[in-house]
């Protein structure tokens, strides 16, 4: 697997009125862009409750997806979060279990 702490750039366009906005929004705020958009990416791989509202939203309007599925959604994370908490597994252990299964596969093939 990559270093998972090797940095790497997204690039995306936008009207240059939202780019200004936001630029002005974030001063204000005393917030950088780039720990801005991180901390969006970190919410949303993470599936923080507060960005999943924000993502059913974005689903909602865009059309992207219907209700019925976005509710079957949010009960699957709801179910998983909840077996993750009985079986006493933690964020950390979650992380990091992708790394064990790598570290087993590499040492069964060598």
């Amino acid at each position: 697997m990559t270093d998972p702490n090797k940095i790497t750039n997204l690039t995306f366009t936008c009207f240059m009125k939202d780019s200004a906005d936001l630029k002005l929004r974030l001063r204000y705020d005393g917030i950088s862009q780039s720990h801005f958009l991180r901390t969006l990416v970190s919410m949303y791989v993470s599936k923080d409750p507060l960005m999943l509202q924000v993502v059913e939203k974005i689903k909602l309007d865009q059309k992207v997806m219907g209700k019925k599925k976005i509710l079957r959604t949010r009960k699957d994370i709801e179910k998983s979060s909840k077996i993750l908490a009985d079986l006493g597994i933690t964020k950390e252990e979650k992380e990091n279990i992708f790394d064990m299964i790598e570290l087993d596969t590499e040492e069964y093939y060598e």
